[in-house]
């Protein structure tokens, strides 16, 4: 994975885990992208997915939203009509009708047992650096117990202390949170009860029995909660790694009924906030891909700075690039990252999440330098190039979100995206 985004997110998360430790206790009109084949036949058959109806609310027409948290949010009836699902909620059944998923941290205990507890109760629980002293912490994070995650018997209490209560309690789904395929906290074994040290990993981030690992505890952890409910849900919060294969990318991509992608097209709110013209082929076409096996997909974004300081050039581009890769079941949110914390937890609207373009009329293309998608009512743009293009609108008349007329051609800054709306 490339270091120059890596490091905002691990901060971010880091921050994240630590406000939620202190809280209250993401198809069948796939859009088109890049051309994204996987090579590996592992991929094609990774996730025997159950035949079952479409469990997420509907996103086909207009601008729809997966709030993150609300451990902050008082009045939750403003959730209702103005987002579809929320991850990680603190509510298993409010507001009424919500979709709400019960949050669960795959590799750590962030619930209240302290490492000191596993040190007398579950000792051989506890993963460790290659040196054989220091306790593989995620996010420099002493407080939260990092597991043996291949451990069967880590599996199971996990399972039955954050997944089951958690259904039976009324969520509709949980939602997986600090998966990767990079062994960023350079875990490499366990001590048995007898003190005897039990080799696992290299301790380097590029691990293939790591990333082996990895695939291991969701498939296992998929099976159960689909065992435990036909109806329940898993969310998988991961965005695609450059530094690994394209294979193990859409391997754990696909094992899962929503993608939850932090990154998306914003790089965790780093000062290079907009996803490389690269960067952003591999990302759309890792969401066709999850989206023409079924899966669903949230493409969260993160702008630098206050979430009130989000401006309207940064809300165009995030919302364009929503609107070029949405079916019935993609979904978005926004929110700012000061470098300390995040805007999670509290509802955050913007004017645009109103706009009706409607259902798309077809797939994204790629024409004239940029990417666009014809709706009913509008037209999404996209430039993710590093250099400024000049896009002709089809025939008729065009208004941006504000009510300006564009036409016959506009011109699109780099990294810049556009949202027109068919006028009269």
């Amino acid at each position: 994975m490339g270091a120059t985004i890596m490091k905002p997110r691990n901060l971010a998360r880091a921050l994240l885990l630590g406000a939620l430790a202190a809280a209250p206790a993401a198809c069948a009109h796939g859009a088109s992208a890049p051309a994204f084949v996987p090579s590996d036949s592992r991929v094609a058959n990774a996730h025997a997915r159950s035949n079952r109806a479409r469990p997420f609310p509907d996103t086909t027409s207009n601008v729809h939203l997966e709030m993150v948290f609300n451990y902050l949010q008082k009045n939750l009836n403003a959730e209702s009509g103005v987002v579809d699902m929320v991850w990680g909620s603190s509510y298993a059944a409010k507001p009424a009708a919500m979709y709400n998923t019960a949050y669960i941290p795959y590799s750590v205990d962030n619930y209240g047992h302290p490492v000191s507890w596993y040190k007398k109760n579950h000792p051989d629980w506890l993963e460790y650096k290659c040196d054989r002293t220091s306790i593989a912490f995620q996010f420099g994070a002493t407080n939260l117990a990092p597991f043996d995650f291949t451990n069967p018997a880590v599996q199971a209490f996990q399972w039955a202390n954050w997944v089951d209560p958690q259904l039976a309690e009324g969520y509709r789904g949980i939602a997986v949170d600090t998966m990767s395929l990079t062994n960023d906290w350079k875990q490499c074994g366990h001590f048995t009860t007898g003190g005897t040290w039990v080799p696992q990993f290299s301790g380097r981030e590029n691990d293939a029995t790591f990333r082996s690992a990895m695939l291991s505890w969701e498939a296992n952890t998929y099976a159960h909660v689909h065992a435990q409910s036909p109806a329940a849900t898993m969310q998988v919060n991961y965005s695609y790694e450059f530094g690994v294969s394209r294979a193990d990318n859409l391997q754990l991509m696909t094992t899962t009924d929503l993608l939850f992608d932090e990154r998306g097209f914003t790089n965790w709110g780093s000062r290079q906030n907009v996803a490389s013209p690269s960067e952003w082929r591999t990302i759309a076409g890792a969401i066709a891909y999850v989206e023409s096996k079924g899966g669903c997909y949230t493409t969260n974004a993160e702008e630098p700075g206050p979430t009130s300081g989000i401006t309207p050039q940064e809300r165009q581009w995030v919302i364009a690039n929503y609107l070029l890769v949405k079916n019935d079941c993609t979904y978005m949110y926004m929110t700012g990252y000061n470098g300390k914390a995040q805007g999670y937890g509290v509802l955050v609207t913007f004017p645009e999440y109103a706009i009706a373009i409607g259902s798309a009329t077809g797939p994204m293309k790629a024409a004239q330098g940029a990417y666009a998608r014809a709706f009913t009512n509008g037209l999404a743009i996209v430039n993710p190039s590093r250099a400024s293009v000049r896009y002709t609108l089809p025939s008729g008349t065009y208004k941006t979100v504000g009510g300006q007329v564009e036409g016959p051609a506009v011109t699109l800054g780099p990294s810049t995206g556009l949202i027109l709306l068919k006028g009269r």
